[in-house]
């Protein structure tokens, strides 16, 4: 058996996965300590020396567990993120909510010189891996970026991460129930808040997806949070603040509502990789 016939056996018993060939690879190169490319050009040669961890991992894959959280990392916006049970893992979808903070941010920081002030304030809510909070702080390091969570155990890992993956203490944790423990206005409010049904949410734990219940339950319909944040986020906004949020493409339209009803202007969207509209934002003030 050759290492194309291994990977393409294990592969066909992904069911469940989008991308059952690319999650076998990684397991192998993971168990191999080898990199993805270099599984791929060994593909001809005989599968002689497979690590019996590939086969526990594979397994573990077949019970609906993620490639992140069987490796225990996960790569977002070109850097590897420490994941596990406490957080979700950040998907590849998430990087259009950095890119779209990081494009209104530099508006904003142009605008900012204007008056004089330093430098931009953000606020990542519900930050889980800090992933948002810290790619965003990575690619602007003069930007004074803080992040909250309502999950200590969460906030434990985002913490591990900045340190890992900043060069200093450029992201300050809160915890916080949404803007419960949120005491200050910001330029930019970015969140990625739990957004799946409840029912739909509880059904994805119990085929065992490692996500926590906490960080996927959006409420009945997904919206709850996605509601609370937009009503309540214009209080914490500074003026002509920013507020982006990403949700389920189908949850846009009511998201776009709710900023119009709260007085927001300036309403965009922004599409993800795969060209579904995936992210939704507005200025206040």
């Amino acid at each position: 058996m050759t290492y194309r016939d291994l990977l393409l056996e294990t592969a066909h018993s992904f069911s469940s996965s989008e991308t059952p060939f690319l999650d076998a690879v990684l397991l192998l190169a993971f168990s191999m300590n080898l990199s993805k490319e270099k599984i791929l050009a060994m593909l001809p040669e005989r599968a002689d020396a497979v690590p019996q961890a590939f086969y526990v991992m594979a397994e573990r894959r077949r019970r609906g567990e993620s490639i992140a959280h069987i490796r225990g990392f996960r790569e977002f916006f070109g850097r590897e993120f420490l994941v596990n049970d406490d957080v979700l893992s950040p998907r590849q979808d998430t990087e259009v909510l950095v890119e779209a903070a990081l494009e209104l941010g530099d508006a904003r920081v142009v605008s900012l010189a204007k008056t004089g002030e330093a430098s931009l304030s953000v606020l990542d809510m519900c930050t889980g891996s800090g992933a948002v909070a810290i790619s965003i702080a990575a690619e602007r390091q003069n930007w004074r970026v803080s992040a909250s969570d309502i999950s200590p155990t969460a906030i434990k890992v985002a913490m591990q991460n900045a340190h890992r993956l900043l060069t200093s203490s450029q992201v300050s944790f809160i915890e916080s129930d949404l803007f419960s423990n949120i005491g200050r206005t910001f330029d930019l409010i970015v969140a990625n808040p739990p957004y799946v049904p409840r029912a739909q949410a509880e059904r994805l734990v119990g085929e065992g997806w490692k996500d926590p219940l906490l960080s996927l339950d959006g409420g009945i319909d997904g919206m709850s949070f996605i509601r609370a944040i937009i009503s309540e986020g214009s209080k914490f906004l500074s003026r002509n603040g920013v507020l982006l949020l990403e949700m389920d493409p189908s949850q846009i339209p009511e998201a776009l509502r709710l900023f119009e009803e709260k007085g927001f202007c300036d309403i965009r969207t922004w599409k993800d990789i795969e060209g579904r509209t995936r992210v939704a934002g507005a200025h206040y003030g």
